[in-house]
């Protein structure tokens, strides 16, 4: 894989570098180290030191915490611009998720002594820092009232409307999905079993047809009404099936 530079990163409008001037994206470059992975391969695990930001340049990272049975939990499919990581002052504190490569990655590594040199220099960042953890944050509570207000075909429309990147559109999107269905189960909390069914249920409704992982939307408005449960064809889905998840 071959590096891209700071300046000519398409992700970068939509990061936190974003409209950095020359000569402070030059030294917020310095300040880190450019890594380069592998699919699969894992850039922080969960238990390791929280010392160190990861900006994503390139690439799709899974985010996921796994249980004391060996059971995953995708928390989230993080893109081109998105910060990762966490950070402490306590130097006991540790990460809460790992952080796996699904394509091939390219971060920005910024550990906590010379992200904190950098800010010092450049005082003016630290509000873009703070906005965009904190709009991480907000993903994360999005997605916890998710799971708790909303049944298994609701979080699954989301999910599809999220992947796809048609949400309120209502023409047609074709999507080849770079996960498996265990994996769309592990993003919305059920068993892989119940992400078959679902999508079944939902191609049956004709808003969605399938054909292996590609998924065509041909429904938009009604896959969006679902996915914000005021759809009234989404009550009809049991509780049984939502609870139903891998023990």
């Amino acid at each position: 894989m071959r590096r891209i530079p700071c300046d000519a990163c398409r992700a970068r409008s939509g990061s936190v570098v974003c409209d950095l001037p020359a000569d402070v994206l030059a030294d917020f470059r310095a300040s880190g180290s450019v890594m380069l992975y592998r699919p699969r391969q894992v850039i922080f695990g969960e238990g390791g030191p929280a010392s160190a930001l990861y900006l994503v340049c390139h690439g799709a990272v899974k985010l996921y915490h796994a249980d004391r049975f060996g059971r995953v939990h995708i928390l989230e499919i993080a893109g081109p611009g998105t910060l990762l990581g966490e950070l402490s002052l306590d130097e006991g504190d540790v990460v809460s998720s790992s952080a796996e490569a699904l394509t091939e990655v390219q971060a920005l590594y910024l550990p906590r002594d010379r992200i904190g040199a950098f800010v010092e220099r450049h005082p003016e960042t630290a509000m873009r820092f703070l906005a965009a953890l904190s709009r991480e944050l907000a993903a994360a509570r999005h997605k916890i009232r998710e799971l708790a207000l909303k049944n298994a075909e609701s979080r699954l429309a989301g999910l599809l409307l999220q992947l796809a990147g048609t949400c309120g559109d209502a023409s047609a999107s074709d999507l080849q999905l770079p996960h498996t269905r265990r994996a769309l189960a592990e993003m919305i909390g059920v068993s892989t079993e119940t992400v078959i069914r679902l999508l079944a249920a939902l191609k049956r409704k004709g808003t969605i047809t399938t054909d292996g992982r590609r998924v065509v939307i041909a429904d938009a408005d009604r896959l969006t009404r679902i996915a914000r449960h005021d759809d009234t064809v989404a009550s009809a889905t049991s509780r049984a099936e939502d609870a139903q998840r891998d023990s």
